[in-house]
């Protein structure tokens, strides 16, 4: 059986629309293949949230699989959708042939041209068992991309399709919204469990498997800095582009993070399609501006300057007979908020997305400044441990500079005031991470991380409190690219607590 496997991309919600994408595939699938499968929620797209149990929404989801039925002929069609279950909402497939619908909610066995296809939807290979009547099994999953998941789920697919000896294919969601990336994982593996086709991740696409010709063996050798590359690029292409965008808009420093943040958009949208802003005050170091510039020239972006020096001059001149002398703390988040002010009001002249470029250690420890540096549409880097950048950075360079080195090798700074390090107030930053990993993914006490670590038990106290101080700066942030198993933005936490040592 040739089975066609499509790496499909909906709107969440926009029914009509996706049943239009559908339609024009049906159209134009080639090689025409026994049976075109599509995602599970491919009709009503992903994720919905509270749009889930959208009655609405429901009843169209209903109506268009209907007006696909229409459509199916000779080509059999299996696509995931939205129905309702013992009066609540789920995910399921339908499998349609020659305008008849089969509706499964969990796992079912059609029969097509003398096969006998079993169709699984929602669950994963290492959470169920084949059919033993199933010639092939299918696979509909929504399963979120997360750091060193498609080695697993196609360990689980090969392992299934051997355990019961029969060969299996999986399906998933791809697009990136409110966070989330689905990666369009679509690949088979034969009876003996070998791997013999598998799509690129992150892009649109159909692919072919026969069920009953023999195939290559083939294996995933994707280093993981490239696979997170490719998933944060594609988060952040769908998230703006879904959102009404084209362009991109954010502060460039000569720091890390600003840097990376350029990678990723202009590998996104293309340099064209990205703003650079530097805004230089008066601790603004010459340094910073010269590798902001060497920055843009290596990626192609545009890069523009404005200050911000008499901004922040006019504010406090308006309010010097109330505070005749600004404490540092208010000179650095003026700053911080005016280059978002002057940010946000270039990103309506351009119609572009401001984005912000803060990462989660900063986010983690609240070394950012509420309605300033934390302001955007999305934090592409919010995921992303300030370690972690840096071995990416490495990873970019290896085949040629492309992060100018001296933007690696400067130490970490929000130069919000004269000569101003990050490690003024924190640990360094391999010492930082390791012990919010120790918090947050492993769950440790702060004695436990203490010891572990080798550190005073004082300074993972300071730690720790500014971590859960800081929880309203990311309640109030924009969204995350999300692609560990502990971001930020999962637990709800109390704003107002104390957490006793």
């Amino acid at each position: 059986m040739k089975i066609t496997l499509s790496s499909f991309n909906p709107l969440s919600g926009a029914v009509h629309a996706n049943k239009e994408q559908v339609l024009e595939l049906l159209r134009s699938v080639t090689p025409k293949g026994d049976v075109l499968v599509l995602p599970e929620a491919a009709l009503c797209g992903v994720p919905l949230f509270d749009l889930f149990d959208n009655k609405q929404l429901l009843a169209q989801n209903l109506q268009a699989l209907k007006e696909i039925a229409k459509s199916v002929k000779d080509t059999a069609l299996i696509i995931g959708y939205m129905d309702k279950e013992e009066k609540s909402h789920v995910t399921a497939a339908a499998f349609i042939y020659k305008g008849k619908i089969t509706k499964i909610f969990d796992s079912e066995v059609v029969e097509l041209k003398g096969q006998q296809v079993q169709i699984i939807v929602g669950s994963s290979p290492e959470d169920v068992s084949a059919d033993a009547d199933a010639d092939s099994v299918i696979f509909l999953n929504t399963r979120p991309y997360l750091k060193g998941n498609v080695t697993a789920r196609l360990d689980a697919l090969k392992k299934f399709a051997k355990r019961y000896s029969v060969p299996t294919c999986l399906c998933n969601a791809l697009g990136g919204g409110d966070g989330m990336i689905f990666d369009g994982l679509t690949a088979a593996a034969d009876k003996k469990g070998n791997l013999i086709v598998l799509g690129e991740l992150f892009r649109e696409q159909l692919i072919t498997v026969d069920t009953q010709a023999a195939a290559n063996k083939i294996s995933y050798d994707t280093p993981w800095q490239q696979e997170l590359l490719d998933a944060l690029a594609f988060g952040l292409r769908d998230y703006v582009h879904k959102s009404g965008f084209d362009q991109v808009i954010f502060g460039v420093s000569g720091g890390i993070d600003s840097a990376f943040t350029a990678v990723l958009a202009a590998k996104a949208l293309g340099g064209e399609s990205v703003h650079c802003l530097s805004l230089p005050s008066y601790c603004t170091s010459d340094l910073s501006k010269s590798l902001a510039g060497q920055l843009a020239s290596k990626l192609r972006v545009n890069l523009e300057e404005v200050e911000v020096r008499p901004a922040m001059q006019a504010v406090k001149d308006s309010m010097r007979h109330i505070v005749s002398h600004a404490k540092d703390s208010t000179d650095q988040e003026l700053q911080s908020r005016l280059r978002t002010t002057i940010l946000g009001a270039l990103a309506n002249e351009y119609h572009a997305m401001l984005i912000s470029t803060d990462d989660k250690s900063e986010a983690a420890v609240g070394s950012v400044v509420l309605y300033g540096d934390a302001g955007g549409y999305l934090q592409p880097l919010g995921d992303l441990y300030k370690t972690e950048i840096y071995e990416l950075a490495k990873f970019l360079n290896k085949n040629g500079e492309i992060i100018p080195q001296g933007i690696i090798d400067r130490a970490p700074t929000s130069e919000l005031r004269p000569n101003q390090k990050d490690e003024d107030n924190l640990p360094p930053y391999a010492v930082l991470d390791n012990i919010l990993r120790a918090y947050i993914e492993e769950r440790r006490t702060p004695a436990d991380i203490a010891k572990i670590l080798h550190l005073k038990l004082e300074t993972v106290h300071d730690v720790l409190e500014r971590f859960n101080t800081s929880d309203l700066k990311r309640r109030l942030a924009a969204p995350v690219l999300q692609v560990s198993s502990h971001p930020l933005c999962a637990d709800l936490r109390p704003i107002i607590k104390k957490i006793e040592f």
